[in-house]
């Protein structure tokens, strides 16, 4: 898979899916779902299209002309609007209607198809979890056997039935394959030790209406909220050329002093205003939040996330971390639409530093 790839096309989807209200006084053309998927060779009928009227009514849109950004993925009849899979990958769907533009998003998948959530695995040694990934196959029986393998090496072993994941000793870049049926991919695994508190590192995946995979430095700190109590943020950043493209912060009301699973809850954009405390600085709950800066785009953590702390261990400085993490959280331009929900998966080795400044004092 091209990762990189899909990864631009997901934010470029987001920037184009972003304006869907009225606002501007001219009206709105809408496509529902926002976010749609069929298999290759597949057929999907016309997105159902609404015109909203500059009064803000609903009313007949009229002739639609529709588009794909990408005809070698998903082909869509110009006039009838149904949408054809051609290869995996992910478009941009276009309804043109009384001068106005309604964008969507399809993600076409092989009719069998595999999605590593973790293209990258960071652990430290003695770390033990389960590699994540997503097998799709069409409606045909029987379902896809799905097994794991890893070279043979010294840092770590793997399950071949439930890819449970050990990791033994220093080492890495070194791969991981998974194998659904006759179709398999391949993913690396890095055990890491830092030496002191520099070096962290995040890797992790969002899929939805944005489709990332990326990583880049972490850190981890427990520093002083305006509660008046230890707090906690991991930051993971993604950076091009020196300038951060994406941020990953999941914040919790309290510090983390020891390994085990942490809640991760929902905050809304209200609570995150810039004209009350900064959510960051007083907690009221543990939350996180997925930034894709260069497009303007924020979304906020749903209920039902975790961060599983694997492992603290004492260094010169300080301390490091290990764990990895799963939450959902919703796109703050669609927060009211379910399909602006994200489901977002990560993986960090991280330096974890106590009493730091920040921006709450």
């Amino acid at each position: 898979m091209n990762r990189s790839m899909l990864a631009l096309l997901g934010l470029a989807a987001v920037v184009a899916c972003g304006d869907l209200g009225v606002g501007s006084g001219r009206g709105a053309v809408q496509i529902s779902p926002v976010l749609d998927s069929l298999f290759v060779g597949d057929r999907l009928p016309a997105l159902r299209v609404t015109y909203i009227a500059p009064g803000g009514n609903p009313a007949p849109p009229g002739q639609v002309i529709w588009a794909s950004s990408d005809t070698s993925v998903a082909r869509i009849d110009s006039l009838s609007g149904s949408i054809t899979g051609r290869k995996r990958g992910a478009v941009v769907i276009t309804a043109q209607a009384q001068g106005l533009t309604g964008l969507g998003f399809v993600v076409v998948s092989d009719t069998l198809d595999i999605t590593l959530l973790l293209d990258t695995v960071y652990v430290m040694p003695g770390d033990m979890m389960t590699v994540p990934v997503v097998v799709l196959k069409s409606n045909k029986p029987p379902p896809a056997t799905v097994w794991f393998k890893a070279p043979t090496n010294s840092a770590y072993s793997i399950d071949s039935a439930s890819g449970r994941l050990t990791a033994l000793a220093v080492g890495g870049p070194i791969p991981y394959i998974v194998h659904a049926d006759s179709l398999a991919d391949t993913g690396a695994v890095y055990v890491m030790n830092l030496a002191d508190t520099t070096g962290g590192k995040i890797f992790y995946s969002v899929r939805g209406t944005a489709i990332t995979h990326v990583g880049g430095p972490a850190r981890a700190a427990n520093f002083a909220a305006l509660s008046g109590r230890q707090a906690f943020q991991l930051t993971g950043t993604y950076v091009v050329n020196g300038v951060p493209r994406q941020r990953l912060q999941i914040t919790r009301p309290d510090s983390v002093i020891a390994v085990g699973t942490y809640t991760i809850d929902s905050l809304s954009p209200a609570e995150d205003a810039t004209t009350a405390p900064p959510a960051t600085c007083a907690a009221p709950r543990p939350w996180a939040r997925w930034d894709a800066l260069n497009a303007g785009i924020t979304s906020y953590s749903r209920r039902g996330g975790t961060l599983v702390v694997m492992q603290i261990d004492s260094v010169p400085g300080g301390q490091v971390m290990s764990g990895h993490f799963t939450f959902t959280a919703q796109r703050f331009d669609l927060y009211t639409d379910p399909l602006g929900v994200l489901s977002i998966t990560g993986s960090f080795v991280a330096p974890l530093v106590h009493g730091i400044d920040t921006p709450c004092r």
